[in-house]
């Protein structure tokens, strides 16, 4: 079979693997929408469109206890996955094209066990999981269609970006992420694979994970007043952000995978279960936790709840668990923006408080993410709003952008 596809023609190997590669991650897609499903209704019953609805009647004595089973078991699976096997990041498969390849096994289990324990309440992102079995899906079809060392890498970032959007219908932003994250340079090569995979996986897991946008918004306007939100959300929230990106970057690189595992991560659940069991509000990737507040819901202290959300983030982090950011990052973003609205109402100035919000996603995604424009591309997919409030979203993006790097420049 092999032999037969090297006699194909070069750009018709790499085509048809990129076509390939964008209706396998769409399937990957599909299989991480029922894992995460199947693991929610398993441990709290019925499945409801109304997340927190379902983890409030599950109560809070079950709450504790899934939570509590899940980093025992969670704590196990790792310790025993990576004393056996190296876990190679995205970054990690692109470097090393050609020279080292992923464990399949290992890596599927892994990514399949970030998605369960996220069904299962962790307070950690889902996003990693489909983009590291993108990543290592491509890079088994670059080695079968033979594909040069340069292509091969090329399709590894696209498997990556495919399978964002595949789980989050966001084809366009997921095409941004893979040049401004994963840094792909600029080709019209590099950009037709990119769009090729993307919008192909987004429309093949579409039938199952639905073309609705993720959360609940109805539509949002600005005005003028917009421009001075924007630059103060962008000056305030931006220092957060950082705060909150170095912890978790200092998390990942100290996480637990020793024997210290067995004991860490357990504990960190319990913290968590022991939350759980008065304020579900703490449980999941922070959608349950986003939604409510665009859902212009009252959650008292606020601010509180903020910040002990990513203190949770950074304990499952740093006591050996897996996960992404972005989904944390961008409840973080809403609720600061909401917060800073909120304050400027306080001293007289009448703004949009889902402008906010918004306004605070955008700035707190680009900033944990480093990309500003998939921060704007993400908040506008994630709550279905129009084009034209890239203005403003721009604005913030940008001035948060200079921040970061005088901040950097400082370290």
């Amino acid at each position: 079979m092999k032999v037969r596809l090297q006699r194909l023609p070069y750009g018709l190997r790499l085509l048809l693997a990129t076509l390939s590669l964008g209706i396998g991650t769409g399937l990957v897609g599909i299989a991480c929408h029922y894992l995460l499903e199947g693991v929610q209704e398993l441990a709290f019953g019925q499945a409801s469109s109304d997340l927190l609805q379902q983890f409030q009647e599950a109560g809070g004595l079950r709450r504790f206890l899934v939570l509590c089973v899940t980093g025992c078991l969670a704590a196990g699976f790792w310790y025993v996955l990576q004393k056996r096997y190296k876990i190679l990041s995205i970054r990690q498969q692109i470097d090393l094209a050609g020279d080292r390849e992923p464990a399949p096994l290992a890596h599927l289990l892994h990514a399949g066990m970030q998605v369960a324990i996220v069904g299962a309440g962790a307070s950690v992102g889902k996003e990693g999981a489909p983009r590291e079995v993108g990543a290592l899906l491509a890079g088994r079809l670059a080695k079968g269609f033979s594909l040069a060392l340069k292509e091969r890498k090329v399709l590894i970032a696209c498997g990556a970006g495919a399978g964002l959007a595949a789980v989050y219908q966001v084809p366009f932003a997921s095409s941004l992420f893979v040049f401004e994250t994963l840094g792909l340079a600029y080709s019209w090569q590099n950009l037709l694979l990119v769009l090729t995979s993307t919008y192909l996986a987004t429309w093949v897991a579409q039938s199952i994970v639905g073309q609705e946008a993720v959360y609940h918004l109805s539509a949002v306007s600005w005005s003028a007043s917009g421009f001075l939100q924007a630059i103060v959300i962008a000056v305030l929230v931006t220092p957060l952000a950082l705060v909150f990106s170095s912890l978790t970057k200092q998390a990942s690189r100290k996480r637990w995978k020793d024997r210290n595992i067995l004991w860490a991560l357990p504990l960190a659940f319990l913290v968590l279960g022991c939350l759980a069991v008065f304020f579900p509000i703490f449980m999941g990737n922070g959608q349950v936790l986003a939604q409510a507040m665009l859902s212009s819901q009252q959650i008292p202290y606020l601010p509180l709840v903020l910040a002990v959300k990513g203190l949770l983030v950074y304990l499952l982090l740093r006591n050996g668990a897996y996960g992404g950011t972005l989904t944390p990052s961008f409840a973080l973003g809403i609720g600061s923006g909401y917060l800073v609205s909120l304050l400027l109402t306080v001293l007289g100035i009448h703004v949009d408080p889902a402008l906010g919000m918004l306004l605070g996603a955008t700035v707190f995604l680009g900033t944990t993410i480093e990309a500003p424009l998939t921060a704007i591309a993400l908040t506008l997919g994630f709550t279905g709003q129009a084009w034209s409030l890239t203005i403003p979203l721009v604005l913030a993006a940008s001035l948060s952008y200079v921040i970061r790097k005088r901040w950097e420049e400082k370290q």
